[in-house]
């Protein structure tokens, strides 16, 4: 009784948020999305990048005892390295999305304060 007092009479509930043991922080920058049967959302994060070339030739030069070396040769191949995937129902997809735009519009204003101030450098 004396909590709820002390709270002007609103009950609080306390949540404390803690992270798994197995926990990461990935960057993806792309995402692959679908239904399961039931109607939740599952959808894959990836990250998107091009393949590596694969060799490179050196050509002897033995006059001045430097090595010639070849351009890369591009792959042209991307690859998409799926980091980890996420079920979710279509009412916390909506609330995902609230939050996200919020998220995006804070960023967008930083960004913005911070052009601003590099400019009056």
């Amino acid at each position: 009784m004396d909590e709820i007092a002390a709270t002007g009479g609103t009950p609080q509930i306390k949540v404390i948020s803690k992270r798994s043991d197995d926990y990461k922080l990935e960057f993806v920058n792309g995402a692959i999305s679908n239904i399961t049967p039931r109607g939740e959302i599952i959808c894959d994060f990836h990250l998107e990048s091009r393949e590596r070339p694969t060799e490179q030739l050196v050509e002897s030069v033995a006059e001045d005892g430097f090595a010639k070396l070849s351009p890369f040769k591009d792959t042209g191949v991307f690859t998409r390295d799926v980091k980890f995937g996420i079920v979710i129902n279509a009412p916390f997809a909506k609330d995902l999305i609230i939050m996200l735009g919020k998220k995006i519009t804070e960023s967008e204003e930083l960004i913005a304060e911070r052009a601003k101030i590099g400019e009056q450098q």
